[in-house]
């Protein structure tokens, strides 16, 4: 197989009202297209009822680029600098009046160092086009990619199973960089399905709902005086797997060829040990580009990947 790789589906739509926003605008200060002006933006977006059920997004376009000596115009720039221009978000304002949006994005690595000097492999979604809302509040994930794991969820100090599983999947985008997306959850009516027909090493896409996970209930401590309120515990959002496509093996046609995740994955693992040792910087996330990748990367062992 070619260690070559079409770009493989990797989209998530999010679809409800902007509860934080931001927008900077400046111009390129170096290289080809200096001096082009360019809108980035960063928010989040409320997909459901309860708090819990948000997700970061963020954009950069520039007006145009300068390549080989040639002007190209991004014809994304102006709606998305007069989008951007009106934008309502909750903080500002509130609930009623705040922006609704739909956000076709796309998943990008958000890897960081955190205070404790502590690699935190995470990720954003890049938004890609700015839709009016048609339909209900949600957000939805299309991702195709190479399974690398497929393991039994646990819980608890006993790690009792608890049903479901627990899968890995790689994806890429647009410059080939390697994309993981982790906790897909397989839930337990599917569960048979899914280990009947996917293994580790196959390529498949999954579709994918971000699912509202309720934190139980629990008591007030005890004392106090008259009628009290019990609180909720943690409450979270899921990746739940409600669907997927044939799998596809390595050797058939537009698989995700293991020769070609084994050199994604050296080309990331060098960027996360440069990441680690240039320590904290700061700040919260910073994307893997391929072009930012100057040095040839360590091949990564067979130890270091588990398939």
């Amino acid at each position: 197989m070619s260690d070559k790789v079409r770009q493989m589906t990797n989209q998530v739509v999010l679809t409800g009202k902007v509860t934080e926003f931001e927008m900077k605008t400046g111009t390129v200060v170096n290289g080809d297209s200096k001096g082009a002006p360019y809108v980035s933006i960063k928010g989040e977006i409320q997909f459901g009822e309860h708090k819990a059920m948000t997700r970061s997004f963020e954009r950069y376009v520039q007006e145009y680029r300068i390549k080989d000596g040639k002007k190209n115009e991004n014809k994304a720039y102006t709606p998305t600098l007069e989008w951007a221009k009106s934008v309502k978000s909750v903080a500002k304002t509130n609930w009623d009046e705040a922006t609704e949006v739909s956000l076709t994005c796309s998943f990008a690595t958000n890897d960081y160092v955190n205070k404790e000097e502590k690699l935190i492999e995470a990720l954003k979604c890049n938004v890609a086009f700015i839709n009016d809302v048609n339909g209900d509040y949600k957000a939805t994930a299309d991702i195709e990619g190479y399974i690398q794991s497929i393991a039994p969820e646990t819980k608890g100090e006993d790690q009792a199973e608890t049903g479901r599983l627990r899968v890995t999947i790689l994806t890429n985008d647009f410059f080939g960089n390697i994309i993981p997306v982790k906790n897909i959850i397989v839930p337990e009516e599917l569960r048979e399905a899914f280990e009947d027909g996917y293994e580790v090493g196959q390529t498949a896409k999954v579709f994918v709902d971000f699912t509202l996970h309720k934190g139980e209930e629990k008591p007030k401590k005890s004392g106090g005086i008259g009628v009290q309120r019990t609180t909720d515990g943690k409450s979270y959002v899921e990746m739940i797997l409600t669907g997927a496509d044939p799998a596809i093996d390595e050797d058939e046609e537009n698989a995700f060829s293991k020769e070609a995740v084994r050199i994604g994955l050296a080309e990331r693992k060098a960027d996360l040990d440069k990441m680690k040792e240039a320590g904290y910087q700061g700040g919260k996330g910073k994307s893997i580009s391929s072009a930012s990748t100057n040095s040839k990367p360590k091949p990564v062992t067979d130890d270091e990947i588990p398939f």
